[in-house]
């Protein structure tokens, strides 16, 4: 019986300080990778469980939780493009607050209350997870936690808070800021092959190099230490690649070297792609870049729909004489679909009726005490 990977996309914010240009959509390219690759790892999992088809379709897709990583990896190099210039000017960190909490909370928000009735209803929805008051204002808090009590894939937006609040410290002081950030790389990068417990886990793990990554690389775009970008793309996709295909190979990887491989191929892919771009020499397809615009409502929306077009299939004898591979694809388009739907008819809307500036920013006059 194959195991349930947790869910663990950022679902970062928008690009507000460009390095040349007013987008890098080869940035929006990347979120819509992380955001496909994903979904399909989560469609292959869940109709492959014993209650649904009970098989593998797609395995290649068994690796698509590298998608994460990537997420991660973009996430560190699209907050110092954001806010990089930012650093040691106590004023602006509000502005940084809000533009976190409005990309990522409202349309949380609206999600956990969709999913409260259903994972209700039916707890088998979200894995039968506990479910408590405690549960619940953690999970619209983002506050650390084991489980995830309505959404599952809402444990990558935990790590994230904690990535922006050492950023943020970082931004109102920056050598208290940095040092904090330099004791939590490193016991992340120790720590994990230690044998630690759940908790110190959750704080020490080897994925939050991954954001550290992701700054590196646009530290060295900026500085112009990305001498041969092509090549920087070429060698960060192939490692990825390489790195993708070792478990399928039935070869071993350890899960901490596995993440660091992930995150290197990552940051050399992002690094170079937008050295390449800016060089001019690199188009994203409007879809991608619209995709990319998207992959955070896909990445909140997908997971349920999935499972509900699972319990379709299992219920209907005419579904499942289907050939396997029809069904992955037509759960992938309908889920992908219905996130697309919720970027437009909801996140969208949302945003835009939300400020783009702080309002204590505005009631303060910007500066924090």
């Amino acid at each position: 019986m194959r195991r349930h990977h947790p869910f663990r996309l950022d679902l970062d914010a928008p690009m507000t300080r460009p390095i040349t240009r007013p987008t890098l959509d080869t940035l929006q390219a990347g979120r819509a990778f992380a955001a496909l690759v994903v979904l399909l790892f989560h469609v292959e999992i869940t109709l492959a469980l014993p209650q649904y088809l009970g098989r593998e379709i797609h395995p290649v897709f068994d690796m698509g939780y590298s998608g994460v990583h990537f997420f991660f990896v973009l996430s560190g190099f699209v907050i110092m493009l954001a806010h990089g210039r930012d650093l040691g000017r106590p004023e602006a960190v509000s502005e940084f607050v809000w533009k976190r909490f409005r990309r990522i909370y409202p349309p949380l928000w609206i999600v956990l209350l969709a999913m409260l009735p259903l994972v209700l209803a039916a707890p088998a929805v979200n894995h039968n997870a506990p479910l408590d008051p405690l549960d619940l204002l953690s999970a619209f808090a983002l506050a650390p936690a084991l489980h995830e009590p309505l959404l599952s894939v809402a444990w990558t937006l935990r790590h994230e808070m904690l990535f922006y609040a050492v950023f943020g410290l970082i931004i109102w002081r920056p050598k208290l800021g940095l040092s904090v950030g330099a004791i939590w790389m490193a016991l992340s990068a120790v720590l994990p092959w230690l044998g630690i417990d759940d908790w110190l886990r959750f704080f020490f793990t080897s994925q939050h190099l991954l954001f550290g990554f992701g700054a590196l690389a646009y530290v060295a775009l900026e500085r112009g230490w990305v001498r041969l970008p092509r090549l920087t793309l070429f060698v960060g996709i192939a490692l990825f690649t390489v790195t993708w295909s070792i478990p399928l190979l039935k070869l071993p990887l350890n899960g901490v070297i596995g993440n660091w491989a992930f995150g290197l191929g990552a940051a050399l892919a992002i690094a170079g792609a937008a050295a390449v771009e800016r060089g001019r020499g690199l188009r994203t397809p409007r879809a991608l870049a619209f995709l990319g615009e998207a992959s955070y409502a896909v990445y909140l929306a997908h997971l349920p729909i999935i499972y509900l077009a699972a319990e379709v299939i299992d219920r209907s004898a005419v579904l499942r004489g289907l050939p396997a591979p029809l069904l992955f694809w037509s759960v992938a388009a309908v889920s992908l679909a219905v996130g697309v739907a919720f970027h437009l008819a909801v996140e969208k809307p949302l945003l835009k009726r939300l400020p783009n500036r702080s309002p204590l920013r505005a009631a303060t006059g910007g500066a924090l005490p």
